[in-house]
């Protein structure tokens, strides 16, 4: 769900240069009586932005953490600095990424704590500077990054959705990235070509060409699993009835949206070599954010009308730049994807509703 009469190009520095001397404004609009839930929020923008969610008035705050020490952790750094907050209003708990039953247990963990939820923050994530693959019995061996940033967030969105229309106006907010922009087509020319010799798209097989360790790379890994995300985003808003801008006028459908907090100072790159790390600092102090400041798109995000609907938010502004793809092999792909995701989540929970 984007354009393709914007922008082109690979984000450089200069882009990231203007995004560090011109954060996003403060959210400022309270959550009052709202259940809002976060996870990836022990460090970094996750928990920078269930700060800012904390001060704003939350009637209950959920922290999806890797362990529950490290919730009660983030819950005790959160009271620490917004004491105005209850400690009974935030609740804990556990949620891996690497693995589909957490996450499956983590959603029946909140159906049975919450009736309602109204605004859902997935801000897990993570980029590693080497191909690392996850196996889990029924669900088959993934890379880390598609397996966290893409196949986890769209089966955790899908088991949440129940909460969420039960909550008029309710958001749920993809944490993603304009990096998906630096996908080129040439780069996906092997997939492409495939889809297109093949037009009834069986056993194409496009998860298994960015699963493919041969030919992954940190950059392209990071930014081919964000350019996935995107097409979760479109598959769900889809299949929901709406569309970019949109809702379906008949239901009472969540607001879904991704959001990037642009290039930010924080531990992401924690598993990369010193030299590497060392690179990232010094790149970091001229073009990045903070990592409160980076959260602030995270957080405003969550109080958005149904323009967002299907939408990228970044810079307090819906993106304007397009992908490096054609408008037909964003279909194409997205489509073919969409599907296969659907089939991955399928196969672990055949009663899963999409």
């Amino acid at each position: 769900m984007v354009q393709f009469d914007g922008p082109h190009g690979k984000l450089g520095p200069r882009y990231f240069y203007r995004g560090a001397r011109n954060p996003p404004a403060e959210p400022t609009k309270p959550f009052d009586g709202k259940t809002v839930l976060v996870t990836g929020c022990n460090t970094g923008v996750g928990y920078q932005a269930a700060l800012q969610i904390a001060a704003l008035n939350p009637k209950k705050l959920i922290l999806g953490t890797r362990t529950i020490a490290k919730g009660e952790s983030t819950r005790d750094k959160i009271l620490k600095q917004v004491p105005s907050i209850n400690r009974s209003a935030i609740e804990i708990f556990e949620i891996e990424y690497t693995s589909f039953r957490s996450v499956s247990k983590f959603a029946e963990a909140i159906k049975n704590s919450a009736s309602t939820l109204d605004c859902v923050l997935l801000s897990a994530g993570l980029i590693n500077p080497s191909y690392e693959a996850t196996n889990e019995e029924g669900v088959g061996s993934w890379d880390m990054a598609i397996k966290v940033n893409v196949l986890s967030a769209a089966l955790l969105a899908v088991e949440l959705l129940p909460l969420l229309k039960q909550a008029p106006g309710s958001v749920l907010n993809f944490v993603g990235s304009t990096g998906y922009c630096n996908v080129t087509s040439q780069q996906l020319k092997p997939i492409l070509d495939k889809i297109a010799n093949n037009p009834a798209t069986e056993n194409v097989d496009v998860l298994g060409f960015f699963n493919d360790a041969q030919r992954w790379n940190p950059e392209a890994g990071y930014c081919e699993a964000k350019l996935l995300l995107m097409f979760v985003l479109q598959g769900l808003v889809e299949s929901l009835g709406g569309s970019q801008g949109k809702l379906p006028a008949s239901r009472n459908n969540p607001i879904l949206l991704t959001c990037c907090p642009n290039q930010t100072k924080t531990d992401l790159g924690r598993n990369f070599p010193v030299g590497m790390r060392a690179f990232m600092f010094v790149w970091n102090s001229v073009l990045a954010r903070t990592a409160e400041q980076g959260s602030r798109t995270l957080v405003s995000g969550l109080m958005l009308g149904e323009e967002a609907n299907g939408r990228l938010w970044v810079n307090d502004q819906f993106d304007d730049r397009s992908p490096n793809i054609t408008a037909s092999e964003w279909e194409a792909l997205q489509k073919v994807a969409w599907k296969e995701i659907v089939q991955v989540l399928g196969t672990y929970k055949p009663d899963l509703t999409i």
